[in-house]
């Protein structure tokens, strides 16, 4: 199991807690979740759409007592549409922020 960021500060109240990153440009940051295990955002929201992977470390409040969000696929699509419009073309090609090396 992943320990989370109990492994950086040796408190097992924070087994289980991970960063949440921001949504800006999250079209471009993949992979995705804490470990990285989905490579794309349409993966990510069927993960969440059956339901997910029950474990000790989830917040109650995700379990969904239906099984997931039960999201159409055209629900779904309009959910990756709306996460692409984070992406903030004109920061991604500013060569000012680019790679110094």
């Amino acid at each position: 199991a992943d320990p989370g960021h109990a492994g950086v500060t040796g408190n097992p109240l924070d087994s289980g807690k991970f960063k949440t990153p921001t949504l800006r440009n999250i079209a471009l940051t993949g992979p995705y979740m804490h470990d990285g295990r989905f490579q794309t955002l349409e993966e990510v929201i069927a993960h969440y759409n059956s339901g997910g992977v029950a474990s000790t470390t989830v917040d109650p409040f995700m379990k969904y007592s239906t099984g997931g969000l039960q999201l159409s696929s055209v629900q779904q699509a309009q959910l990756i549409a709306f996460l692409h419009t984070m992406t903030d073309t004109s920061f991604t090609s500013n060569p000012e922020f680019q790679d110094p090396h």
